[in-house]
């Protein structure tokens, strides 16, 4: 079975709920986090092992095909929109 590389966006509160989630499920591969505040991005990485990487960085990441975006609703569609562009399948 290929392994679909998952990228997560906005590391808030649930973000912590979707990375213990995603553990249950083989398919997937959470190649990296991101948050629009860095710092945030680096503590749930460092939390769950994932390498932390700016949005912009996370969005050009070849690995990554489907993006999880956990952002707040100010930036939600912002985000997704970037996303998309970048080639990526969404999830919101």
């Amino acid at each position: 079975m290929d392994r679909v590389g998952i990228g997560i966006i906005g590391c808030g509160n649930i973000s912590a709920a979707y990375l213990k989630g995603a553990r249950g499920f083989p398919i997937l591969d959470v190649k990296a986090v991101a948050d629009l505040n860095p710092a945030a991005a680096e503590a749930r990485g460092a939390e769950f092992g994932i390498p932390a990487a700016t949005v912009e960085g996370l969005l050009a990441d070849p690995a990554i095909d489907i993006v999880v975006n956990l952002t707040v609703p100010l930036a939600h569609v912002e985000v997704g929109l970037k996303a998309i562009a970048a080639g990526k399948h969404v999830h919101s």
